[in-house]
């Protein structure tokens, strides 16, 4: 039998190779956004060993009973590498939050604004909310963007900031930009997140 084929005579399939070419430039924003979020989950030591990232969930990670929301930018972009950009975090409440099939069991039976689905309900912020508890806004300050120093902790920055900080300061402001990012929290490195969302939850 081929190597490449299976006993139903199927070609096998590599899913290191798909994972590769789905994910593995990780230059593009998108791939960057959720190679910031893993990067956030390991630094606080919260992603199960055989977990997957969940695209449509309310909030990115959660840390004990904290809901923990990562946002990531880049000074440099697929389109312009060698020049920097001005980052920009979107924080814009949602109008719909997402709850699991056992979340929504603590709802009440006739809630008007619930969407039952299958698998969980979707309900209705009005108005619109920020359902994390904690925000982890992450930037990547290496020119050019390679793939490398995408993955090197080194070359990012971070800032932790509660939610309640956000709403209080922000309100309904749908973007973030440096400055007032300052002014909310400080920078830090990679190993400094855990202690910075351990303190938002002292507060």
């Amino acid at each position: 039998m081929a190597p490449n084929v299976t006993a139903m005579g199927k070609a096998s399939i590599d899913i290191n190779g798909f994972q590769k070419w789905a994910t593995g430039n990780l230059v593009d924003n998108r791939n960057r956004g959720i190679f910031a979020e893993w990067m956030v989950g390991e630094a606080l030591g919260c992603i199960k060993p055989k977990a997957f990232r969940v695209e449509w969930d309310s909030f990115d990670l959660l840390y004990g009973d904290l809901k923990v929301e990562v946002k990531a930018s880049g000074l440099s972009q697929t389109w312009n590498l060698h020049k920097a950009t001005v980052p920009k975090f979107t924080i814009t409440g949602q109008k719909w939050t997402w709850l699991t099939e056992e979340e929504a069991e603590a709802l009440p039976d006739q809630d008007p604004d619930a969407q039952y689905r299958r698998s969980g309900v979707w309900i209705e912020n009005d108005p619109p909310s920020r359902p994390a508890d904690v925000y982890v806004f992450c930037l990547h300050e290496a020119l050019p963007a390679t793939n490398e120093n995408v993955k090197d902790t080194d070359t990012w920055v971070f800032w932790v900031v509660a939610t309640r900080t956000l709403d209080e300061v922000v309100g309904g402001q749908k973007t973030l930009g440096l400055k007032k990012l300052d002014s909310l929290a400080p920078r830090i490195p990679w190993n400094e997140i855990r202690a910075a969302v351990d303190d938002c939850q002292s507060v």
